[in-house]
C-alpha cells in the first residue's frame, strides 16, 4: 500500500509527513520486510479489514473534514464545488474528479468575471463620501443625476455588461441629465473597454444625457487618452471625486445642491 501509486499510497504518505521519494524507499524497505517475516500473520486477515485499513486511509488522510465546515461557513459555492468532485471522483475515478472540480471552478470564475458589481451611490448626509443605496437606502440622491460604479476592470468581457446597465439606469429615471461613472473600482482598461466607453457617450449623447467621469485612475486614463476617449469627453467632465462631478452636473444643469 505505502509504494502503489493509489491514493492511500498518497494519503498515507502524506499522514506521515512524507517530503522526498526518500520515503518511497523507507516504506519500499518496510514492506518487504513485512512480506518477508509477517506475512504469515496478514494472510489470515479477511479481504474486508484490508479494505477498511484503505478506506480509512483514503477518507481520512485526503479528506480535510475542517476545511470542508470552513468552506460551508465562508462561501457555500466553493462548499459544493468540493463535493461534486468529490462525488465524480467516487463515481468515474480520480482524474475525472479532479477535471470536473477544475471546470466547475473556472465556470464561477468567468460567472464573476463577466458580471461585475454596479451599485447605484448616494452622499452620506453632512458629508461628501458617497456610497452604496442598497446598503444606505437613506443616503442623499440628487434629481436627474444618477451615480454608478464599477467594481473591477473594463475589458472585453465587462464592457457589454456596462454598457446595458448604463442603458438600464438611463432608460428607468425619468427626468436624468447625467450619469457619473466613478471609476475608483477600476483599476484596468483595454482596448474594448476604452471603445466600449466610446459607445456609452455616443449613447448617451443621443439620449441627451451628460456622462462624467470621476476618480479615474492613472492606467485607465491612460489609455482612454490614447484612444481618444478622454478627449471627446473632456477635461471639464472628468473630475478628481464623485462630490465634484455631481456638483458640476448640478451646476450645468442650473439646479441647487440639495439632495432628495
Amino acid at each position: 500500500m505505502p509504494v502503489s501509486t493509489s491514493l492511500s499510497a498518497s494519503s498515507l504518505n502524506d499522514h506521515t509527513g512524507a517530503r522526498t521519494g526518500l520515503a518511497s524507499l523507507t516504506s519500499g524497505v518496510t514492506v518487504l520486510l513485512t512480506l518477508l517475516v509477517l506475512a504469515p500473520l496478514f494472510s489470515v486477515l479477511p479481504k474486508p479489514v484490508l479494505a477498511a485499513l484503505i478506506i480509512e486511509a483514503v477518507v481520512m488522510g485526503m479528506m480535510d473534514v475542517p476545511e470542508m465546515r470552513r468552506l460551508a461557513r465562508v462561501q457555500r459555492f466553493d462548499f459544493w464545488i468540493a463535493i461534486m468532485a468529490i462525488i465524480a471522483t467516487l463515481l468515474v475515478g480520480v482524474l475525472a474528479g479532479v477535471m470536473i472540480g477544475i471546470g466547475l471552478s473556472l465556470i464561477w470564475l468567468i460567472s464573476v468575471a463577466t458580471r461585475p458589481r454596479m451599485p447605484l451611490l448616494g452622499r452620506q448626509p453632512g458629508t461628501q463620501a458617497f456610497r452604496e443605496l442598497d446598503e444606505h437606502p437613506g443616503d442623499e440622491q440628487f434629481p436627474g443625476i444618477v451615480v454608478l460604479r464599477l467594481d473591477g476592470g473594463l475589458f472585453f468581457a465587462t464592457s457589454d455588461a456596462l454598457e446595458d446597465r448604463i442603458r438600464e439606469v438611463a432608460l428607468s429615471t425619468p427626468g436624468i441629465t447625467g450619469i457619473v461613472l466613478d471609476c475608483e473600482g477600476m483599476d484596468f482598461m483595454d482596448s474594448q473597454g476604452s471603445a466600449k466607453i466610446s459607445e456609452i457617450l455616443e449613447l448617451t449623447e443621443q439620449a441627451g444625457v451628460t456622462l462624467r467621469l470621476a476618480r479615474v485612475k492613472r492606467a485607465v486614463r491612460e489609455v482612454l487618452a490614447r484612444d481618444g476617449v478622454l478627449d471627446r469627453i473632456g477635461d471639464d467632465k472628468t473630475h478628481g471625486d464623485v462630490d465634484q462631478a455631481v456638483a458640476a452636473q448640478i451646476h450645468a444643469a442650473g439646479g441647487t445642491r440639495a439632495g432628495s
